[in-house]
């Protein structure tokens, strides 16, 4: 009987001891990885603001071809989201979301799991060291780990480490194959706004799309003159139809609302809020059409749709900047 007595108070210490050593493990974990990737920064981070291509370098998605996955939310930044579902027990079911971005610098996400309570973070902080050097970290971090999740976490870094290699190994050979583009190219919130404009059209030769806009935007300048309107941005044009012979398009003016407009060729036009791919180029007019062709790409090789028509902003005013090299357009491509 005392034998029994004594195995108890062992097995009782024992348990005390165990519950004393969990109760005193850290209740968060830090486990990084790191790789230095040949690329400004700006081209990695196109990558990660977005899910549309994380398979194609995301160390879980060979653990299961067979999985099924889902987007939500926008196409790019915060609250952008993919979820997954696999029968496979390596990588069973979960989503991520972006929850925080810092242009070129830093990249959050969102980590959950099926059957897990917490919710870690996965951060890529971006170091550019040259013009064609960056250094990536990939960084977990979990906090709020309570019971014997606290033992799990003390081998998170055997657990996911070899992963987290992996996918910046694929992300690094992913990003130095992408193609360069002589136009800085993101994508962008465009909040809506109201413009007055013209519709118009002309045979599809340069010299005379020139001619018709300068002329459309005289108009439109001496009408919110003549009204005393208020611009609320940079002259603007929409190409509406394009072929071989003609070309149909709207220049506009940004103004604030009104409601009643006294000209029957000038019409008020509003451009909803979208997500748009925004080229900026600085230059002629005359090289805007190879801009055109490299958003074209950029959306092509990072999965953007493209939807509806593009606009080109004519942010500098050519009377008051005579050197076409600083000439600044923005090209807008919304996206869905």
């Amino acid at each position: 009987m005392r034998a029994i007595k004594i195995i108890a108070i062992i097995l009782i210490l024992l348990v005390l001891g165990v519950f004393g050593l969990i109760y005193g493990l850290p209740s968060k974990t830090h486990m990084e990885r790191k790789v230095t990737i040949a690329a400004p920064a700006h081209k990695i981070y196109q990558e990660l603001i977005t899910y549309r291509n994380f398979n194609k370098w995301s160390p879980w998605a060979i653990k299961d071809p067979n999985a099924a996955y889902s987007y939500t939310g926008p196409q790019f930044g915060v609250g952008s989201t993919i979820s997954w579902s696999s029968d496979n027990p390596d990588l069973g079911n979960g989503s991520l979301e972006i929850l925080l971005t810092e242009r070129d610098k830093r990249v959050v996400w969102e980590m959950r799991f099926d059957g897990y309570q917490s919710t870690p973070t996965a951060s890529f902080l971006l170091s550019q060291k040259s013009a064609n050097e960056t250094e990536v970290i990939w960084a977990y971090d979990e906090e709020g780990v309570e019971g014997f999740s606290k033992i799990f976490m003390l081998g998170i870094d055997g657990f996911l480490g070899g992963d987290f290699e992996l996918g910046l190994e694929q992300l690094k050979q992913r990003v130095e194959s992408l193609p360069n583009f002589n136009t800085r190219i993101a994508p962008q919130q465009v909040n809506g706004f109201y413009y007055l404009g013209i519709q118009d059209s002309t045979l599809n030769e340069p010299s005379l799309v020139d001619t018709r806009m300068a002329i459309d935007f005289g108009e439109l300048t001496t009408y919110i003159n003549q009204y005393d309107l208020s611009t609320t941005g940079s002259p603007l044009a929409t190409v509406t139809a394009s072929g071989t012979f003609d070309l149909k398009f709207i220049c506009g003016i940004p103004v604030m609302r009104q409601d009643t407009v006294y000209n029957e060729r000038i019409q008020m036009y509003y451009q909803d809020t979208t997500q748009a791919l925004v080229g900026e180029y600085y230059g002629s007019y005359s090289g805007l059409e190879v801009v055109h062709e490299e958003i074209e790409k950029f959306a092509s090789y990072y999965n953007y749709d493209l939807v509806g028509d593009s606009w080109e902003s004519y942010v500098t005013d050519p009377e008051q900047q005579s050197d076409t090299s600083q000439w600044l357009t923005k090209i807008h491509y919304p996206i869905q």
